[in-house]
């Protein structure tokens, strides 16, 4: 099973939808699992399968994940703010 940790950048593999994981996945069955995720752009959050999604690069992830991703002011809830 995929190992996400809170604000792990990942992907729907159906939808292509971004993703903010906002908290630990949870076990739904023996072999299901959900994961909460705030898609990119969006105020939404939605539970996603853990066997539908797959992590964005290293280099897409946030410094604390050994990316280079950069949020921007209020992400994951707020990419269009202004940086004042």
């Amino acid at each position: 099973m995929l190992q996400l940790q809170i604000g792990h950048r990942i992907l729907h593999k159906a939808t292509r939808l971004a993703g903010f994981v906002t908290s630990a996945p949870t076990a739904t069955g023996w072999n299901r699992g959900l994961v909460t995720v705030t898609i990119e752009g969006s105020t939404r959050s939605e539970d996603w399968p853990l066997s539908q999604v797959f992590l964005r690069p290293e280099l897409d992830q946030l410094p604390v994940h050994g990316g280079e991703f950069v949020p921007p002011k209020g992400f994951p809830l707020n990419t269009n703010a202004s940086t004042d």
